[in-house]
C-alpha cells in the first residue's frame, strides 16, 4: 500500500506549514512547550535540526504530560512521512486521533495528516472518506490558523486526485483568507498548480513571480522549485527549449541541495526534454539517465515516460534501432502504467463522490463575504482621504463603469450562448461540438489516448409531437439533456446534433466504459417521469457506441459509425445499445452490432427489456 513515492510528497511538507500548534499545547511544562513549539515551526526549512531536536525530546525521562506526550507523537509522525514509512506514520496519526486525551485541534490535524498520507500511497477511497469529514468540520474551526490547514489539504489531495478544478476553488478560498509567510506560499502553489494542469497558466503571469517571490520570503525551496517547473514546461510547449533551461537551471543546485528526489526526477525529465528541443543530445541523455536513477523507486510518474521518450528518440536518431526499440518499450510501459494511474483516480473520485450542496453553499458565503469585507474596507481608507464631493463623483464613474462593464459582459455571454449552445437544452450545439470533438481527437491521437463515441436518438419522437404537441416535444428534449448531463464525467462533450438526435464524445475513456455509460444513459430516459410535461408517456433511446480502434480518430467516421451502430439498435426493437462492428469482423451468425476483434472482450449488448 505504501511502496511507492510519487511527487505528491510534497504535500507532507505542506502538511503542518500553516499550523501554530500553541494553541494545543498545555503551558504546565514552559520549556518543553518552547521546545516543541520551536521544532514545529522549522520542520520544513530545517530537517536537519528539526530532527536533532526530535532526538532531544525522545529522552523517556523528560517530565511530559499527556498533551504534551501526543504533541511530540505528532511531530514523530510527520518524521515518519517524510522518510516515506507511512505505515508506521499512520499508526502515529490514528493513536493520536483515537485518543480521548487529544484535544480536537489536535486530531483534526492528525487527521489531515493521514489524508495527504492517502494521497501520496494512492487510497484515494479511503483519503477521501477522511477529507469530506475535514471538509464538514473547517467551517466549524475557530483557529484561523488550524481553518487555514484544512482548506489547504482539501486543495492538495484534489491536486494529487486530478480534480484540479475543486482543487483551484479551494486554492482560491485560502487565498481570500489573512494569511503571509508560508502559508502564503503554499497557497500561491496549490493555485499556480491547478491553474497550471487545467491550461489556464500563461508564461506571462504575474501570479507566477507573485508565488515565487512569496516562496522565497519563507524560504520554502521545494515548494519555489515547484513554480519554476510549472515556468518551465509553459517554455517548453510554447517551444522555447533554451528559456526552459534557464530557468530550470537557475533553481538546479537548490533543489539539489534539498535531495528531494520527486522534485529532482521532474527536474532532470524537463532538462532532458529541453535539451533534446535544442539539439543537445548528449545533455538529454545524460538527464534522461538521472531522471530514472531518480524515480526508481517512485512508481509511475511523468518524468519516467519522459525520459524513457527521449532516450527513445535519441537512440534512433543515431540509428541504434535495437537500442531505439527497447526504450521505446519501456516508454510505452511506463505511459500505459501513468495513464492508468491517472484513470484510478478518476474512478475512485467517480465512485466516492461526497461533496454536498450545503458544503458549496458555505464555501460561496465564505467567499462572498470575504469579498464584501473587502469592498467595504476600500471604501472607508476612501472616504479618510477624500472629501463629500470627490467621493460622489468618485462613485459615480465607478457606477457608470461596472454598468458599462456588466452590460458588455452580459452582451458577450449572450452572443457566445447563442454562437455555442443550444437555445432549446443548453448543452453544444453541432458547430461548436464539431470544433471541441475534434480538439479531444487531436489531442487523443498526439498522446496515444482512447476515445469513444456515443450516438443516440429517441425511440417514436414524432409520435410525441404528433400527439402530445411540439411543446411537449420540446419538454422531453430538455428533460433528456438535464438528466444525461448530470449522468456524464466532467471532461465528456455532450450536444445536441439536430431534432431528437444527441452525440457524447468520451476522451480518455475505453470502449467497455463507454458501453457501460451508455447502459447509464438509457437508464436513466427509460426512467423519465412524463408527468411534468401534463402527459402521461414513455421516453426511450436507441444507442449506438464506437472508438477509435475501431472507427479511426476521425469525428465524420465516429458519429457515421456509432449513426449505423444505433440504427441496428434501432432494427433490433429500440431502446438498446449497440457496439459498432466493422463489417468484415462482423459474426454472421449474430445481429448484435459487435466485434470479437477487440481488446475489451465479450463487450454486452445492453437492452431495455
Amino acid at each position: 500500500m505504501y511502496k511507492y513515492i510519487n511527487k505528491g510528497i510534497l504535500n507532507i511538507i505542506v502538511v503542518c506549514l500553516i499550523v501554530d500548534i500553541s494553541s494545543t499545547v498545555a503551558a504546565d511544562n514552559l520549556d518543553i512547550n518552547k521546545t516543541l513549539i520551536y521544532a514545529e515551526s522549522i520542520k520544513s526549512s530545517s530537517p536537519a535540526e528539526f530532527n536533532k531536536l526530535l532526538v532531544e525530546l525522545s529522552n523517556e525521562n523528560l517530565p511530559f504530560s499527556p498533551t504534551q506526550k501526543l504533541h511530540l507523537e505528532y511531530l514523530l509522525g510527520y518524521q515518519l512521512s517524510f522518510k516515506g514509512e507511512f505505515e508506521k506514520a499512520i499508526s502515529a496519526y490514528d493513536k493520536i486521533i483515537q485518543s480521548h486525551k487529544s484535544t480536537n485541534l489536535l486530531k483534526y490535524k492528525a487527521t489531515i495528516s493521514t489524508v495527504n498520507i492517502y494521497a501520496i500511497s494512492k487510497s484515494w477511497s479511503v483519503g477521501l472518506n477522511r477529507l469530506s469529514t475535514i471538509i464538514e468540520l473547517t467551517p466549524t474551526i475557530k483557529d484561523d490558523a488550524v481553518r487555514q490547514l484544512g482548506i489547504a489539504s482539501a486543495a492538495l489531495f484534489y491536486n494529487q486526485l486530478g480534480q484540479y478544478q475543486l482543487a483551484l476553488s479551494f486554492a482560491n478560498k485560502l487565498l481570500h483568507e489573512p494569511i503571509e509567510g508560508r502559508t502564503l506560499c503554499v497557497a500561491h502553489n496549490l493555485k499556480l498548480e491547478s491553474q497550471f494542469e487545467l491550461g489556464l497558466l500563461k508564461e506571462d503571469d504575474p501570479q507566477i513571480l507573485e508565488g515565487i517571490r512569496a516562496c522565497q520570503q519563507s524560504n520554502e525551496v521545494v515548494m519555489e522549485s515547484a513554480i519554476y517547473s510549472y515556468l518551465a514546461e509553459l517554455h517548453l510547449k510554447n517551444n522555447n527549449p533554451q528559456k526552459a533551461i534557464l530557468t530550470l537551471n537557475e533553481q538546479l543546485s537548490a533543489i539539489e541541495q534539498t535531495r528531494y528526489v520527486p522534485a529532482l526526477a521532474r527536474y532532470y525529465s524537463l532538462l532532458a526534454d529541453a535539451y533534446l528541443q535544442d539539439s543537445n543530445s548528449f545533455q538529454a541523455e545524460r538527464y534522461a539517465i538521472e531522471t530514472l536513477e531518480k524515480s526508481q523507486n517512485i512508481g509511475s510518474n511523468k518524468p519516467t515516460v519522459i525520459a524513457y521518450k527521449v532516450l527513445y528518440q535519441i537512440a534512433e536518431s543515431r540509428g541504434e534501432h535495437q537500442q531505439a526499440l527497447e526504450y521505446h518499450k519501456k516508454y510505452a510501459e511506463a505511459d500505459r502504467a501513468y495513464l492508468d494511474d491517472i484513470k484510478t483516480k478518476h474512478l475512485a473520485f467517480q465512485l466516492a463522490e461526497h461533496q454536498t450542496t450545503e458544503q458549496k453553499s458555505r464555501i460561496e458565503l465564505l467567499d462572498k463575504q470575504n469579498n464584501l469585507l473587502k469592498v467595504e474596507q476600500k471604501l472607508s481608507a476612501t472616504e479618510a482621504e477624500n472629501n463629500r464631493l470627490f467621493i460622489a463623483m468618485l462613485i459615480a464613474i465607478i457606477t457608470l463603469l461596472l454598468f458599462w462593464a456588466y452590460k458588455s459582459w452580459m452582451t458577450q455571454k449572450r452572443l457566445k450562448q447563442l454562437a455555442e449552445y443550444d437555445a432549446l437544452t443548453g448543452i453544444l450545439n453541432r458547430g461548436h461540438f464539431t470544433q471541441v470533438a475534434e480538439s479531444a481527437l487531436q489531442y487523443c491521437a498526439n498522446t496515444d489516448m482512447y476515445l469513444c463515441c456515443i450516438l443516440f436518438d429517441l425511440d417514436k419522437f414524432k409520435n410525441i409531437n404528433d400527439s402530445y404537441g411540439h411543446a411537449c416535444g420540446d419538454w422531453v428534449l430538455k428533460r433528456v439533456a438535464e438528466v444525461c448531463k448530470a449522468q456524464g464525467r466532467n471532461n465528456d462533450i455532450f450536444a445536441r446534433l439536430g431534432g431528437e438526435e444527441f452525440c457524447v464524445v468520451l476522451p480518455s475513456c475505453d470502449l467497455l466504459t463507454a458501453t457501460k455509460i451508455a447502459e447509464e444513459y438509457r437508464k436513466v430516459i427509460e426512467r423519465i417521469d412524463s408527468s411534468g410535461s401534463g402527459f402521461d408517456f414513455s421516453v426511450s433511446a436507441s444507442f449506438g457506441v464506437t472508438d477509435t480502434m475501431r472507427s479511426s480518430y476521425s469525428l465524420e467516421s465516429l458519429i457515421a459509425d456509432a449513426d449505423e451502430a444505433m440504427y441496428q439498435s434501432k432494427h433490433n426493437g429500440r431502446n438498446r445499445i449497440t457496439v459498432y462492428s466493422k463489417p468484415e469482423d462482423a459474426d454472421p451468425s449474430t445481429n448484435t452490432g459487435m466485434t470479437s476483434a477487440t481488446s475489451q472482450a465479450d463487450l454486452p449488448l445492453f437492452t431495455g427489456s
